[in-house]
């Protein structure tokens, strides 16, 4: 696709203008304080204190926090900073940063960003490279990734012991384990959402051993693309999960787990509090990264999602922005969030005596944490996402449709949009 024609075509997919008129309300106040606007996704991203500590420090700095979901970051934040209204610093999903910089909305920070490093060396190298790479694209960098989690492979550790069961190491032994601890319908083997999104797919896939091309589009028609589609086929097809599944949102999936009403299912971290308030871990639960396929343990990967937060073209405050950055960054504010909500980039914090001992999980998390592979970004996310869930809608809902027939068609697709 020509360059003019693709930016015109990712402009009309964020419905924004070219021309970004800068906000006058992100201009210096009369009285010499920098007033910032920052998009958090989600209320839970925010640390303990909000600001306060903050603005102690930097008290001709004011930030103004709001809550953007992620899910409506990229549309909100392209509507937003077309009309001049943007925030200086947005998180969103680093999936979806290519669309953002093609569209000239976001502000490359790499100078600010150098500046941290040589002013205080130990804060900037304490953030894993996974927190780096999730918010870089072209080579760029536009803010960090304080955050960033996967889907691990959760489990009932009292019915393997009663079931005389070990846990299981690769999927084809989670399928086994599966079948002998399905007992529908009071309790299934296995649970998972409908095809309303693609990021547990991507993680079952990178496990499996996919790989994405040199424009980081998905590889469908992959013998890991085939097996992932065949592998969500049998879940459904043999009644391993729920009858309603294809209904399904990620919240059935995880109240299914913690409810006893499954016996195993991808669940991230951040959910890993809520299942501790009502079973035990390492007696009635257990967690481990993503498994492997048989044959292809060397093709593992174990992905990541990317919340970074990342200045945007309508800051005129680059400097004060970078220092939101490294406050968000420090241990203290780091850990505030990652003990309630998502893992940390801040590496201190996996070791912290007070983080292991509220999070009996860390321990066993701190070093496969430190092997994340992000999730590719992707220019036409949206459009390559559709295309895998309708892949996926059709072989769950089909129980006849042939895994490798599906993927060579829909990878006809996903090969154009790039063509």
């Amino acid at each position: 696709m020509h360059f003019t024609k693709r930016v015109g075509f990712i402009l009309i997919a964020l419905t924004v203008a070219v021309f970004v008129a800068f906000p006058s309300g992100q201009e210096e106040a009369e009285d010499g304080v920098v007033e910032l606007t920052v998009w958090f996704g989600r209320e839970n991203f925010i640390p303990d204190g909000g600001f306060d500590e903050f603005h102690e420090m930097y008290p001709n700095i004011r930030v103004n926090a709001d809550v953007i979901p992620l899910e409506q970051a990229l549309t909100e934040a392209s509507t937003a900073l077309s009309a001049g209204e943007g925030p200086d610093l947005l998180q969103t999903d680093s999936r979806r940063i290519p669309p953002l910089v093609e569209a000239g909305l976001l502000y490359p920070m790499g100078q600010q960003l150098d500046r941290w490093e040589q002013e205080d060396p130990d804060s900037y190298n304490n953030i894993s490279d996974a927190g780096w790479s999730h918010a870089t694209y072209g080579g760029a960098r536009y803010g960090v990734a304080i955050y960033s989690g996967p889907f691990n492979h959760v489990y009932r550790t009292d019915w393997l012991e009663e079931a005389g069961l070990e846990v299981p190491e690769t999927w084809e032994e989670m399928l086994d384990v599966a079948r002998a601890l399905n007992n529908p319908p009071s309790r299934r083997g296995y649970a998972i959402r409908d095809a309303g999104t693609t990021v547990w797919f991507s993680s079952h896939y990178m496990a499996m051993g996919g790989t994405y091309d040199r424009n980081n589009v998905i590889q469908l028609d992959s013998e890991a693309g085939i097996y992932a589609l065949e592998f969500y086929q049998t879940l459904v097809d043999e009644g391993l999960v729920s009858d309603d599944v294809l209904a399904w949102g990620s919240g059935d999936m995880r109240a299914a787990f913690i409810t006893g009403r499954a016996a195993q299912a991808p669940i991230g971290n951040n959910i890993f509090p809520n299942i501790q308030e009502e079973l035990t871990y390492g007696e009635e639960w257990g967690a481990v990264p993503p498994l492997y396929r048989e044959g292809a343990e060397d093709e593992y990967q174990y992905a990541s999602l990317g919340w970074p937060m990342v200045a945007t073209v309508a800051t005129e405050h680059p400097e004060e922005v970078g220092l939101v950055l490294q406050y968000l960054a420090q241990h203290e504010q780091a850990m505030s969030v990652a003990r309630r909500y998502q893992p940390t980039t801040v590496m201190s914090v996996w070791d912290d005596p007070d983080y292991l001992a509220e999070q009996p999980w860390a321990a066993d998390f701190a070093g496969p944490l430190r092997e994340m592979t992000p999730t590719p970004p992707n220019l036409y996310i949206t459009q390559m996402d559709q295309i895998v869930l309708d892949a996926l809608g059709e072989v769950m809902s089909d129980p006849s449709a042939d895994p490798a027939e599906v993927a060579a068609r829909y990878q006809r697709q996903l090969d154009q949009l790039f063509d």
